[in-house]
């Protein structure tokens, strides 16, 4: 257990700092993990870490304007091309889709095929804790199929199965889990998900870290 610890806590992360999010919840979560973890938009200090991670509470519009207002659109881009690990919250997933239609259209990362739709007409948010579906070719999840995790959201990725390792249902089917390279996005909130949430963390951070 020792040993497990040590290679844990030499693990550094970096939670983006764009102005948008629960940056201090996601820190306090992986800071009872073990992990080294900062919040910053500085790119010097980005570069030296093993893994950036995105959170987002918030205005997909709101988001990627503050993206770009800090000049951090291209380093993203940089570090998906290098095949540096990103991990995106709840916001900060539907950033990596190609658009979403929050208030209006807007453009997004791209990083991850997709668009970012509303639940349904009816402005229904999603609040509360709902079930996880595993995709069943992908194994590394295996354990976290049919466990609830903590969902707040009014918009999601559009059923897209070619990218999405997991699913969850609320008005529709949505990806609840979504990949492609290096890069995951999760709809929930594992910094809320109590101790399955926590189990769900150190699992991606792993997997991320030493690649898929």
């Amino acid at each position: 257990m020792q040993s497990r610890v040590w290679t844990l806590k030499r693990i550094k992360i970096a939670i983006l700092d764009y102005e948008v999010g629960n940056h201090a919840s996601v820190k306090a979560c992986l800071d009872k993990l073990g992990f080294i973890v900062q919040i910053t938009s500085d790119v010097s200090e980005i570069k030296v870490c093993d893994l950036l991670i995105m959170p987002g509470v918030g205005a997909f519009p709101v988001a990627i304007q503050s993206l770009a207002k800090k000049n951090l659109n291209n380093f993203l881009k940089e570090w998906v091309l290098d095949g540096r690990p990103l991990f995106g919250i709840c916001l900060g997933m539907q950033l990596f889709a190609n658009s979403s239609t929050e208030i209006a259209f807007h453009e997004g990362l791209g990083f991850i095929q997709g668009n970012v739709t509303q639940l349904s007409n009816h402005n229904d948010f999603h609040i509360g804790w709902n079930q996880l579906s595993i995709r069943e070719a992908n194994s590394f999840l295996s354990e976290f199929d049919g466990l609830d995790f903590y969902f707040n959201h009014s918009f999601a990725y559009d059923n897209n199965s070619d990218v999405s390792l997991a699913s969850t249902k609320y008005v529709r089917e949505f990806p609840s889990i979504v990949k492609h390279g290096q890069v995951i996005g999760v709809q929930f909130h594992p910094e809320k998900s109590q101790n399955v949430g926590k189990e769900f963390f150190s699992k991606i951070v792993k997997e991320l870290v030493n690649g898929f």
